[in-house]
Parts: C-alpha cells; sequence; structure tokens
C-alpha cells in the first residue's frame, strides 16, 4: 500500500451549474469555449447560454472511437477555443480528454497522442459537469477510447488530463433512464470496490472509498422507488464523484479488466460489465480486506459479508439485465473471454494475483 494522495481538480458542488459556470467564466477570463457533449443536451440544457453553437461539438458517440475522437479534434482546430468544457458523462468526458491532449501538446493525430509523456506546452483550462453518478471522469486522468476493427480499449493518461474544475449538479441527472441510472451507479460501486482491493491504494483513497460505498447502498433503494428524487440524485452523484477521488489514484483492477472483452464483443454497457464480476471478487479478496470491509459492514450496520452481498446483488432488480447467458454469452466462449481479461495495468493491481482458473470461475459466477 503506497501512502501518498494526489488529486488537483477543484470540486464545485453547485445547485446551479450555470451560476457556477458564470463565475468560473469571470474569474478565468474565458472568451470562447469549446463544449464538448451530446447533441441532444445542447437543446435539455439550453447549452447556447454558454456558447456559440459554432463552438459545440456534438457528435459524440457511446464507447468513443479512435473515428470520433479524431473528428473532435478536428473540429477543435477550426477556431482558437481558450477553454474545453465536458457536459455529459463518460463518453463525452472520455472524448473531451482526446481534445484536451491534442490541444495542449499540438498534436492532432489521436494515434500520436496515445504514449505522450511530455509536458503539455499549450495547456487550456478544463470544465468537466457530469450528468450521469458513475464514470467519475471529472476527477480522473483517464479517457478511454475504443478501436472498433480490433475490438479492443485503449486509454490516454496524462496528468495534464485531470479537469482544472469540476462542477457536480445533482439536477443534471434527473433526466436519466432507469437502467441507465442503476448501471452508472454500479460502475461507481465498482470504481470503489477496486479501489479498495488495489495494490495502488493508500489510506486517503481506501477512505474515500468506503465513503461512497455507503453513499450508494444507503441510496440506491431509495433511487428505484423514485428516480425523481433529487436528493438522492445529488448523494449519488456526490458518491460517483468521492469514488473517482479514490480510483484517481489506484487506477481500476480486476473487474474492470475482465469487463473491457464483456462492452467490446458483446456490447454490455461498461457499469454493468464492470460491477457482474464484483460478488465473486468480494468472495476471493475478502481475506486481503477484512478491515475494510469490516469498515463498510459497520457503517452500514450489516452482520455479516453474506448481507453485504445480498445488499448488492439486488440492486439491479428487474430492470438490468446481471448475467451473461442474458447477454447472449454462451458457455463455449467463457475460455477465450479468460484470455482477454487479462489487461495489463488493470488485472494486475488486483490485491490478489489471478490465474487463468479464477477468472474462469469468476466468469462462471456470472455467467446464469
Amino acid at each position: 500500500m503506497t501512502t501518498e494522495y494526489y488529486n488537483p481538480v477543484k470540486v464545485i458542488d453547485s445547485e446551479n451549474w450555470f451560476e457556477s459556470w458564470h463565475t468560473i467564466r469571470k474569474e478565468l477570463g474565458i472568451n470562447k469555449p469549446l463544449v464538448i457533449t451530446f447533441k441532444e443536451n445542447v437543446r435539455r440544457l439550453e447549452l447556447e447560454k454558454i456558447c456559440n453553437p459554432a463552438g459545440m461539438f456534438t457528435a459524440v458517440v457511446n464507447n468513443p472511437s479512435f473515428t470520433s475522437c479524431q473528428e473532435a479534434i478536428d473540429f477543435s482546430r477550426s477556431d482558437s477555443f481558450d477553454c474545453v468544457i465536458a457536459f455529459g458523462g463518460g463518453s463525452v468526458m472520455d472524448t473531451a480528454k482526446a481534445v484536451m491532449a491534442s490541444l495542449g501538446t499540438g498534436q492532432f493525430k489521436l494515434a500520436d497522442l496515445l504514449n505522450i509523456k511530455q509536458p503539455f506546452p499549450h495547456r487550456i483550462p478544463a470544465i468537466f459537469i457530469p450528468t450521469t453518478h458513475g464514470t467519475s471522469s471529472e476527477v480522473t486522468m483517464w479517457a478511454t477510447i475504443w478501436n472498433r476493427q480490433n475490438k479492443k480499449k485503449y486509454s490516454l493518461m496524462h496528468l495534464e488530463l485531470y479537469p482544472d474544475i469540476a462542477i457536480l449538479d445533482g439536477s443534471l441527472t434527473l433526466s436519466l433512464p432507469p437502467t441507465i441510472s442503476l448501471s452508472t451507479t454500479l460502475d461507481a460501486l465498482s470504481h470503489s470496490f477496486e479501489s479498495i482491493w488495489n495494490k495502488n491504494a493508500n489510506p486517503q483513497s481506501t477512505q474515500y472509498a468506503i465513503q461512497a460505498i455507503g453513499l450508494i447502498l444507503e441510496n440506491v433503494d431509495g433511487l428505484k422507488l423514485d428516480f425523481a428524487n433529487i436528493q438522492i440524485r445529488r448523494k449519488l452523484l456526490k458518491a460517483s464523484n468521492i469514488a473517482g477521488l479514490a480510483f484517481s489514484n489506484t487506477k481500476t483492477a480486476a473487474a474492470h479488466s475482465i469487463s473491457y472483452p464483456l462492452t467490446s464483443h458483446y456490447n454490455i454497457p461498461h457499469g454493468i460489465a464492470a460491477s457482474m464480476p464484483l460478488l465473486p471478487l468480494i468472495e476471493i479478496n475478502q481475506n486481503a480486506i477484512e478491515d475494510q470491509l469490516w469498515q463498510i459492514r459497520t457503517n452500514l450496520n450489516l452482520k455479516d459479508n453474506s448481507t453485504l452481498k445480498d445488499l448488492i446483488a439486488a440492486i439491479p432488480g428487474d430492470l438490468i439485465k446481471f448475467n451473461l447467458r442474458d447477454w447472449g454469452v454462451t458457455e463455449g466462449d467463457l475460455p477465450k473471454l479468460v484470455d482477454y481479461s487479462f489487461t495489463k495495468g488493470r488485472m494486475d493491481n488486483n490485491i490478489v494475483d489471478l490465474t487463468a482458473d479464477d477468472v474462469l470461475w469468476i466468469l462462471n459466477e456470472i455467467y446464469n
């Protein structure tokens, strides 16, 4: 376990994102922001109030690809923008980070940005405003980009890809449909546990993760009863953000590593794919994180790990398909998936070193 914690993002809890943005714009002297978002957000959030429509890139795709990110980079060359603003969930924020890397380095081909290590000579401010309570990309330095041709996941990673400011306004999540509300919540839960059973954990990241798990498990039932409850939305957005503060220092681990081929080969949404392995991984890792699990159970007044696992297992309910078979995976696919599941820099972060047999057991556990 390491001891140093680092995260430079200024997080602003807001009940009015527009007022917060207006204040920041005046403080930083921003005149020509580049807004990156989905097209429907322009109308829903009236984004023309903060940016000329000519400065909005809206051709974002879910699970951003090399092609879509290159289009965003090309768009960023159309004017002299002095700020990058991301309105959205993980796909929007990952796309924005590709643009940040390009504007910061002066490199305009995505492939050339994947391995840049040197400081950015031209970095401009970046403000991220999440509209989901799951990805936490507003407080991390990573972007996930998918190569559709070879069905592989790639990562942009650089200290200067941390946004400068994150604005959290729970009202922006109210329009999320129930399935996405739960899948993004599950993603935040996975980030939290992955930060705990992690070889890169430090005391601060672990406490953030434990706090996030408590907030999620205390509020997810209320969310399912009332998806329009703004107070619950605010708590879950805060939980997602705190989970991001945790895994921003640790990276993710085995659950995410296993999830990548599930998303690339079977189109299982990321939050679902990354959370299905949690229950078997609790069983595998529990002896190594006994103190942390005790703290989680104490905070939630749970008697044992079995009760904790039951609470997690109940989250998807009837709204989400939560086994591999229902997503079109066959039993014959499982051995092949084992090979794809070992992502360097993710699987090896798990506090317990997993073998191929361990991963096959996990896949069998989440098959039915």
